[in-house]
């Protein structure tokens, strides 16, 4: 027996766009007007009495993101990965590009897969309908 998907088996991706520009920092405390992400995570007096490197990472994948994509535009670099106009998700126009000349730069992954699968570990949603088809979105980043 051929099992078939019936339309109403189908599953849709409700993409919902919050603009939150005009919110204060303060409303979320994982995000700060310096782009600190890690300030948070930080603990209060225990956190001076640690000494060196407990693992983790030194920069945060979405603090790397950020500066990546406001550089590239400098760099020239706007036409292989960039935000949309309306600034609410970036696009990676030419992925070879991408894995060749940006990802070594601001990345420690190699592979156009792994740079994916971080951008899914912290919650971006590939846009998959739209103008916006392929690009990455998260509704509180930028």
């Amino acid at each position: 027996q051929e099992s078939r998907v019936q339309s109403s088996d189908r599953h849709f991706v409700v993409h919902n766009y919050n603009d939150h520009s005009r919110e204060k920092s303060s409303d979320y405390p994982m995000l700060h007007s310096d782009g600190d992400f890690t300030r948070s995570c930080e603990g209060g007096d225990d956190s001076s009495k640690r000494r060196g490197p407990r693992g983790g990472v030194s920069v945060p994948f979405p603090t790397k993101l950020h500066v990546m994509l406001s550089k590239v535009e400098e760099e020239g670099l706007g036409h292989v990965v960039s935000w949309q106009p309306h600034g609410r998700c970036f696009a990676v126009h030419d992925p070879k590009a991408f894995v060749e000349n940006i990802m070594p730069k601001y990345f420690r992954q190699s592979k156009l897969t792994s740079f994916q699968r971080q951008l899914n570990l912290y919650g971006f949603c590939r846009l998959t309908s739209g103008t916006d088809r392929g690009a990455y979105y998260h509704e509180l980043f930028p």
